[in-house]
């Protein structure tokens, strides 16, 4: 994919280019000039001036591009500006346009480099965080162009008369404020995209803000806005109130119910939409009202919609995506995933061995007894039962089951976890179960060679010698090939789950006894998904197979690399002395793994993002310990995809010796 764009962007004339970049520009600056009239106009008829909307464009455009964009809102405010600096106070109207580009140009410039980040990119409303500093650099933009534009339109004559200057200041705060808050997200979700492709020589579609994540119906989208629409004509019908004598501005803040139910079931273009719709409704119930001095009542409200709308739509974003993820994983997952509820019943069903089309409709509801047949004594029900009457986790449980849409039963190993609510009442199981049939045929046929083994006869000695070596080189095959099934993975051939954590107790025991440090780097792919969904599964395999092969070129000898499943690879560093070695392994890994893999007659390129977490020798050495330092390096490694991708990040170690 990545070649094809290149080849096109190839392919596109340079001047053609240069053309195309022009053309945004000028669009820029005359739709900026153009919003500027439209706002002016409709400020001088009412008699109400609720916000700026030239802010939101002005600070969407330095938001993407820095500094090196200013001279196109510079420009535009010149022009838009130019009939006012033919009187004597020109000097004035020339400084109070172009004061306020300076408050938005420092706002975008910390957000964009504020401490702990990196420079956004191609912004997305997923991340609750990010969306509070956007917030919270609009307030700062604003306030800046507020300060500095008060004191110049009063000496440029365009502040109304005798009206006070804190006030004045208020007031422009505020509508800045709203400018930048419900048009910034449209023309960043828009807006922004195509003009970039566009720009670029490539297709204008607009792509979705959070992939993956399933649309609302139509509808429940006409419901939500009807009852909009019916709550602001019911605001507009009340708002000369009989028993109040006045507006009552603060009455549109009952949108506030229904924007939070837009914003979660709706994506990011869906809220920012909803947000601007909004502000047009309020700014129509302020036109119909026509009191001035109610301006400041009717801003707040707007900047509250305007706040709200974009932190809950970014809350709801980022649950949406986590669970979008977590099904993505269930998927390419080669494991059974399920839960039951507190009583054994199946509550959800996932993973390779539930893809059969009856599989999932019909084996939700059934208690997990169905599943188990007459076991065995070799497996670890009595086990099971023991850890479900305690509600103890269980591990590596080995049970003879009936999976959905196999024909027998077949032999499974399994591992749950309890789940509890905020209040501490037991609520069910969760966890998975591999298909261990493979690993039970060749220990079964392992145990038919030492059957045959025992009734050879003894007094043919030469062939009994002869056969002897042949069936213990059979035994050693079978006894490697099955090592190998229950500790290798098949797809890549590196260690899986069973020896890393056989490898892992062990070397923290002896990072412990030698007082060393040890570190474990959790290695998600990025874009894995993709090359899967446009090559094809096969390609895919293949990807994971180059993969594996370039972490063991990354690592030393004495070190682990294993596979946890899907595009999840653990390197496990023994005999550390500082946690620099940590990084800089880490450092290679990203810089090995973003070069280009050739698969077959093709091209593709991943990225990865690495989680690091540091076990010291006070700690203790044990398996749990293991486990969270997992657990840490597997959040280390989601604040790094958070932070962009194709990066490293330490995992928090504060209050780990404890777990």
């Amino acid at each position: 994919m990545m070649d094809a764009t290149e080849h096109m962007n190839n392919a596109m004339p340079i001047q053609r280019l240069w053309i195309r970049k022009a053309a945004l520009g000028l669009a820029y600056v005359m739709v900026w000039i153009t919003l500027w009239h439209i706002t002016e106009a409709f400020n001088q008829i009412t008699g109400v001036a609720l916000w700026v909307p030239c802010a939101g464009l002005t600070f969407a455009l330095l938001l993407d591009y820095g500094g090196r964009a200013l001279p196109l809102p510079l420009l535009a405010a010149l022009f838009a500006g130019w009939p006012a600096w033919s009187g004597e106070l020109w000097p004035y109207n020339l400084a109070a346009s172009l004061a306020p580009l300076l408050g938005y140009l420092v706002a975008t410039y910390i957000l964009r480099h504020r401490p702990g980040g990196q420079r956004p990119g191609a912004w997305r409303f997923d991340d609750p965080r990010r969306v509070a500093a956007l917030l919270g650099a609009a307030v700062l933009g604003a306030l800046f162009a507020a300060l500095a534009d008060a004191p110049l339109s009063q000496a440029a004559g365009w502040s109304p008369p005798g009206l006070p200057w804190l006030e004045m200041v208020g007031r422009n705060w505020v509508g800045h404020f709203i400018g930048i808050a419900t048009l910034t997200p449209l023309v960043l979700l828009f807006v922004a995209p195509i003009a970039c492709r566009w720009g670029r020589g490539e297709s204008g579609r607009l792509l979705d803000t959070v992939p993956d994540i399933e649309s609302p119906s139509v509808g429940l989208s006409l419901l939500q806005g009807g009852l909009s629409v019916v709550l602001l004509g019911v605001l507009l019908w009340m708002s000369h109130p009989q028993w109040l004598g006045q507006p009552y501005p603060f009455m549109t803040l009952l949108l506030l119910p229904i924007l939070t139910w837009i914003a979660a079931t709706h994506s990011a273009q869906g809220i920012a939409l909803t947000v601007f719709l909004y502000q047009l409704g309020i700014m129509a119930l302020a036109t119909q009202a026509g009191q001035p001095d109610l301006t400041f009542q009717y801003q707040m409200a707007m900047a509250v919609i305007a706040a709200s709308g974009l932190l809950t739509g970014a809350v709801s974003q980022a649950r949406l995506a986590d669970i979008a993820h977590f099904r993505d994983l269930a998927e390419a997952s080669n494991d059974l995933l399920w839960e039951f509820d507190d009583q054994g019943r199946l509550c959800d069903l996932r993973g390779h061995f539930s893809r059969t089309p009856d599989t999932f409709s019909n084996q939700l509801g059934k208690s997990w007894r169905e599943y188990i047949i007459q076991q065995e004594l070799d497996t670890g029900f009595a086990a099971l039962r023991v850890a479900l009457q305690e509600r103890q986790r269980f591990q590596q449980v080995m049970l003879r089951i009936r999976l959905p849409g196999r024909k027998g039963p077949v032999w499974t190993r399994n591992s749950g976890l309890p789940l509890f609510d905020d209040s501490g009442e037991f609520r069910g199981y969760r966890g998975t179960t591999t298909d261990i049939s493979d690993y039970q045929q060749a220990e079964a046929e392992r145990q038919r060679v030492e059957t045959l083994l025992q009734d050879y006869d003894r007094n043919l000695e030469a062939q009994v010698e002869a056969r002897v070596v042949e069936r213990t080189r059979m035994l050693a095959e079978v006894s490697q090939r099955n090592w190998q099934l229950a500790n290798f993975d098949s797809l890549t051939g590196l260690p899986n789950r069973n020896l890393l954590f056989e490898h892992l107790r062990k070397s923290l025991q002896q990072a412990r006894r030698q007082w060393r440090m040890l570190a474990l780097l959790l290695v998600d792919l990025d874009g894995f998904k993709e090359v899967n969904d446009t090559f094809g599964h096969e390609m895919g395999d293949e990807l994971l197979r180059q993969v594996a092969e370039r972490l063991r070129q990354c690592i030393r000898a004495t070190d682990t690399a294993a596979r946890l499943g899907g595009d999840e690879f653990i390197i496990m560093l023994t005999d550390l002395e500082q946690a620099d070695a940590a990084e800089a392994v880490a450092r290679k890994l990203i810089a090995r793994l973003a070069e280009p893999v050739s698969l077959s007659e093709m091209t593709a390129t991943v990225t990865a993002s690495v989680g690091i977490a540091l076990y010291r020798p006070e700690w203790p050495a044990n398996l749990d310990m293991g486990m969270a330092l997992l657990r840490r390096a597997d959040a280390a490694m989601y604040e790094a995809k958070r932070a962009g991708k194709n990066d490293w990040r330490f995992a928090e170690l504060q209050g780990l010796e404890s777990e």
